[in-house]
């Protein structure tokens, strides 16, 4: 596995190839579901230290890219008479550079300025003139009280009854007041929704209404909201936002889908800005009406749209959006945090009492760059894992990520191709004989998550073929193609291990591209290649391991897969990853494995790592009782992907915590059992 966690990227463990093992033989009186073993073919990417320029920057001129693969020319690059370059990833020839005067780069993290913009204000360049939208649910249910400590101007505490509007507004002011005093130049604009949408902007203009015969337009709502889209800065708009927010009382239903378009659409003036949701209750009025418990599939997959639908309006414009609900309440987070899981804002439960700190991490957390698209490539043997269509195996991949916070990562898997030859597609093959790939040092096991399928089925959906090509290094690990199936209800035993054929490659380059615009307007692409060695043995890949790395990406991995239902093949994950972390500890003490074991070091790594997935595989097991209650209720039946529907918000919010920085969290849960 490799973790690229900055400027020096570094692996976790070797890619390794597995050699052939004989399949346990199963009873045939118990039918078991059956998984593919656990590997670390995978890495881990902290975006957020890739949006800076490196310390070797040339101008955009100076880049050479493949004309296939698209791979830029680096250090480790080789130039062939002075004028071609034979792409070290997909293996094209790139002939007649007209290279005359060129030198080659002299590092393997390099920078490109593509863009120098014209003069630009100190305060853009500080990224100090975004938008920062609060949108507050007024429905009936924020009215509700709880009793809250208070002090008084004497200093002596007392006990109060405070409703659920009366925190966001307390803690929503507090924090316009820090922006007012911190960062004058903020724009800060108001939408409230309850049975209307009430859009306020910046409080300067006549406020604008949206009644139930609109709510389902987003063209009328589109176009009103444009006209309050120019905010002026919150030092000039201060008292006129909070003597409006204050003014704020409940009323109706919760019209939150078009109150959260049209924040959208105000936010979207100015690039990195924020939308804050604060909502205790289930969108059902307007476009983003939740369906109820017992609704068909058609209904939720239209609502799952119109969420998505959102997450890529305000990723196209480079908004970030965060939500916030309260505790004991069902907000269906589930679909409502699709749009922040997105955007790389953040989902939370709270606490009355404690919403003016989780006010202040959303608004402190800073937005490093904006316009960010990553690009990754990796040698044409390998291909880069889609769970959404595992018949791809591309050795490419582009996200646009929008904008970029800091701690942002990204978990990326990758396995094997298996081809007939280099100029052919690939071909298929039997579940039996499908592997896959490893790395080791600096990154992060693969998901087992990545090679389930269907456990409805009694099967899982394979990655597909794979070349029988290794990668292997500081620490890549990559199986052989006759690989083996086991139980997962069974423990695994140690395979034995063969060298690699001649025709392998001994070692496999990665190159990580990141395209992305500062805050002050420069845009620049940051290509990072790195040179990983392939070992043939699973053993030393799984003993190199780090699991930190394999830790977060398999939370991560499997979170996602309960957000989207996928809850049993979540479970089988878990299993798989922790029977790699057993592994780990009983193959070095097998006498035919062909390298020197070395001690594994603090044995709590492994405890941590495993207390971790035992705390997600008890909320896995809470998402399963939950979801098969709610089918057994429902008049008519239903199938898998409608599971997601039934993920209650303690869950999701759950889920949604170990998806966003994975690494930071992982290590953060880490540290607090030491």
């Amino acid at each position: 596995m490799m973790s690229f966690d900055g400027p020096a990227p570094a692996l976790a463990s070797r890619v390794e190839f597995d050699s052939p093992s004989k399949p346990r033989t199963e009873k045939k009186k118990k039918k078991r579901k059956k998984v593919r073993k656990s590997d670390p073919n995978l890495f881990t990417l902290d975006i957020s230290k890739y949006c800076a320029p490196s310390a070797d920057i040339h101008p955009n001129s100076k880049m050479v890219i493949c004309s296939n693969c698209k791979a830029v020319m680096t250090s480790v690059s080789t130039l062939q008479d002075g004028n071609s370059w034979i792409c070290d990833f997909c293996g094209t020839p790139n002939l007649d550079l007209q290279l005359e005067g060129f030198t080659k780069p002299k590092s393997d993290d390099i920078t490109f300025l593509l863009k120098k913009p014209e003069v630009v204000a100190a305060k853009d360049k500080a990224g100090e003139n975004h938008n920062v939208i609060f949108v507050i649910d007024i429905s009936g249910s924020m009215g509700t009280t709880k009793e809250m400590n208070h002090i008084d101007a004497n200093g002596r505490h007392t006990r109060t009854y405070v409703s659920r509007l009366d925190a966001v507004k307390k803690a929503a002011e507090f924090q316009i007041r820090q922006l007012k005093d911190e960062s004058p130049n903020i724009k800060v604009g108001l939408v409230a929704f309850g049975s209307n949408v009430e859009m306020y902007g910046d409080c300067h203009s006549e406020m604008v209404e949206f009644k139930r015969d609109v709510l389902n337009d987003t063209n009328q709502l589109t176009r009103k909201a444009e006209d309050l889209k120019n905010l002026k800065p919150i030092s000039k708009t201060f008292d006129k936002v909070i003597k409006t927010l204050n003014k704020l009382d409940v009323r109706g239903n919760t019209a939150l889908g078009p109150g959260l378009w049209s924040a959208l659409v105000m936010a979207s003036s100015v690039k990195g800005s924020k939308v804050i949701i604060c909502t205790d209750g289930c969108a059902n009025n307007g476009i983003g009406t939740l369906p109820d418990d017992y609704a068909d599939e058609l209904e939720i997959t239209a609502c799952r749209d119109v969420y998505k639908g959102f997450g890529n309006y305000a990723k196209d414009n480079n908004i970030t959006v965060s939500v916030i609900s309260m505790e004991g309440t069902d907000c269906k987070l589930v679909h409502l945090g699709t749009v922040a899981q997105m955007t790389g804002g953040t989902v939370d439960i709270v606490n009355q009492a404690n919403l003016n700190d989780q006010f202040g991490n959303i608004l402190t957390s800073r937005t490093v760059a904006v316009d960010v698209m990553v690009y990754l490539c990796l040698h044409h043997s390998l291909y880069i894992r889609d769970r959404d269509n595992l018949a791809v195996q591309s050795s490419t991949k582009q996200d646009q990520l929008g904008n970029v916070t800091e701690g942002m990562d990204m978990v990326v898997e990758f396995g094997v191709k298996t081809v007939s030859n280099e100029n052919e597609a690939p071909m298929d093959i039997s579940e039996e004989d499908q592997q896959t790939g490893t790395l080791a040092a600096g990154m992060a096991e693969a998901p087992a998550a990545a090679g389930m399928t269907e456990a409805a089925e009694g099967k899982f959906d394979f990655d597909g073929p794979q070349k029988s090509t290794p990668v292997s290094a500081e620490n890549v690990f990559v199986q052989n193609i006759t690989g083996e199936e086991v139980s997962s209800s069974s423990s695994q035993q140690p395979s034995s291990s063969q060298p690699p054929s001649s025709s392998q490659p001994s070692k496999l380059p990665f190159q990580v591209q990141v395209k992305f615009t500062t805050r002050g307007g420069e845009e620049y692409l940051r290509a990072v290649t790195i040179i990983r060695e392939c070992t043939d043995q699973r053993a030393k890949a799984e003993h190199e391991m780090d699991l930190d790395v394999v830790g977060a990406a398999t939370s991560k991995t499997v979170s996602e897969m309960g957000l989207a239902g996928q809850y049993e093949n979540a479970m089988f994950a878990l299993k798989a990853k922790k029977n790699m972390s057993v592994r780990r500890k009983i193959q070095p003490q097998c006498d035919s494995l062909e390298f020197e074991v070395e001690a594994l070091g603090n044995d709590t790594d492994d405890e941590y790592y495993m207390d971790d997935l035992s705390d997600l595989q008890g909320v896995l097991s809470e998402q399963r009782r939950v979801t098969k209650a709610q089918l057994a209720a429902a008049p008519t039946s239903k199938s898998e992907s409608a599971y997601s529907h039934y993920v209650s918000d303690s869950v999701a919010n759950v889920y949604y915590d170990r998806t966003n920085k994975a690494m930071q969290k992982f290590q953060k849960r880490k540290a607090s059992k030491k």
